[in-house]
């Protein structure tokens, strides 16, 4: 049997990691890792400095678990509108227009994002597997041509955080949905997709996925 004292003490540690990952991201999304400090930190999160060492190594290992969590959030909200989608060009558009919608939603997570991922357009990171497996099938298929896979990985994922930061720093009145419905056209055209069938394509992420979201 588990001692109370045993559960109390784990549901405190629980609440002091949450805390530091709650007050990195904050200042992470505001700030860059460098101009943060572990004092910033734990004042922020409301704890003591030697908490922060029962938790993360230093500031650098708190920004990375920030990081791949917020982009694990994101790929996974990907992975659920993608779900029984087959044709890589539709998966890659509604990818493409869920990391713009989640950075309407959660903007904090999403600049936090934007700050920390470096290697967020690495072909080869774990976290790039699904647009990477998805360009593999374009270029399987025919639905894309004349790219390699890493340039096609590249494309997308340098165009995602395009979209990403203009739906973070608006400007004028268009729409995050505009927004997204003419880059995803281009980074089809971009992968090859004849022109008509991209604007289509494009035109029917932006309808699908931003329909309950008010840019």
């Amino acid at each position: 049997m588990i001692a109370q004292a045993d559960i109390r003490t784990d549901r405190r540690r629980a609440r002091t990691r949450a805390a530091l990952l709650q007050a990195g991201e904050s200042l992470f999304a505001a700030q860059s890792v460098e101009a943060v400090s572990i004092d910033d930190i734990v004042a922020a999160a409301d704890v003591a400095k030697g908490s922060f060492y029962n938790h993360f190594s230093d500031r650098e290992a708190l920004a990375r678990e920030i990081a791949v969590a917020v982009r694990a959030e994101a790929e996974a909200q990907v992975d659920q509108a993608n779900d029984g989608i087959v044709d890589p060009a539709r998966r890659m558009a509604r990818g493409q227009m869920v990391f713009a919608r989640f950075a309407l939603q959660h903007p904090q997570r999403a600049r936090a994002m934007m700050r920390l991922f470096a290697g967020a357009t690495q072909p080869n990171a774990p976290l790039n597997r699904g647009v990477r497996a998805d360009i593999e099938a374009g270029l399987a298929t025919g639905a894309f041509s004349d790219l390699s896979v890493e340039t096609g990985v590249l494309m997308a994922m340098g165009m995602a955080m395009v979209a990403v930061g203009r739906v973070l720093e608006p400007h004028g009145n268009t729409s995050a949905a505009e927004i997204c419905r003419d880059l995803n056209f281009g980074l089809l055209r971009g992968l090859g997709v004849p022109e008509d069938l991209a604007r289509a394509i494009s035109d029917a992420a932006a309808d699908d996925i931003f329909t309950e979201t008010r840019p």
